[in-house]
């Protein structure tokens, strides 16, 4: 997984969360997809958005060695978007 290196242990990673209409029209998460920085997480969401219900790019900053971070911050959103998604 490629993540942005910050100061000492601090990470940020680029993720792009996809969904998809399932049965009887309930919105359902596909496998999140890394991205390598904040360009190539736009440019796949935007990509997605082309054949998907709902994009989200986000990143999330933290802490590698403890596992703690920040909310994720959005980056982009297409598509139907449920309030509780972005």
């Amino acid at each position: 997984m490629e993540v942005e290196e910050h100061a000492a242990g601090t990470v940020t990673h680029f993720v792009v969360q996809a969904y998809r209409k399932g049965k009887r029209g309930k919105i359902e998460a596909e496998e999140p997809k890394v991205a390598r920085d904040e360009n190539n997480a736009l440019a796949m969401a935007e990509r997605l958005a082309l054949s998907r219900h709902a994009v989200i790019a986000f990143s999330r900053t933290g802490d590698k060695e403890t596992g703690d971070f920040d909310d994720p911050v959005i980056l982009a959103m297409h598509g139907a978007v449920p309030d509780y998604l972005g």
